[in-house]
């Protein structure tokens, strides 16, 4: 059983850092140059991503697919269950390690870093999209 409040929270916040990442205008990894918006990325990603490992758990947990000892183990545990498919969760396993940059090594980061994830992030829609169908059903 799914906890849609929970759920639709969570998708809510994803949603409204995907509205904060437009509203930064950052076109190009020049535009890092500007610690203001270097840390305002560096925020709005890690926001983004850590609501995304929220979501996966939230899936995992309510169709009892195991215990996952890391974040990459929830997307893992979604594809073998064909929650998503494996192309997907590599994508998101990718971003889970660029999470655990902005967390634990953020001094060693550098602007192409953070740029770069701002170019994958997108993928977290799609997942957003996958878990919006499986809960409607």
């Amino acid at each position: 059983m799914y906890d849609t409040e929970r759920i639709g929270k969570i998708i809510s916040d994803i949603e409204k850092y995907f509205r904060d990442l437009e509203g930064l205008d950052i076109k190009e990894i020049g535009d890092l140059e500007d610690k203001k918006n270097f840390y305002s990325l560096s925020m709005v990603l890690f926001s983004i991503l850590n609501r995304t490992i929220d979501l996966g758990e939230e899936m995992v947990v309510a169709n009892d697919l195991g215990m996952p000892s890391t974040y990459r183990e929830i997307f893992r545990l979604l594809a073998k269950n064909k929650f998503i498919e494996g192309g997907l969760e590599k994508r998101l396993s990718n971003l889970v390690f660029y999470r655990n940059l902005l967390s634990h090594e953020y001094y060693d980061l550098t602007e192409k870093d953070v740029f770069d994830v701002s170019k994958r992030i997108e993928v977290v829609k799609q997942f957003v999209d996958i878990v919006k169908d499986v809960v409607k059903k």
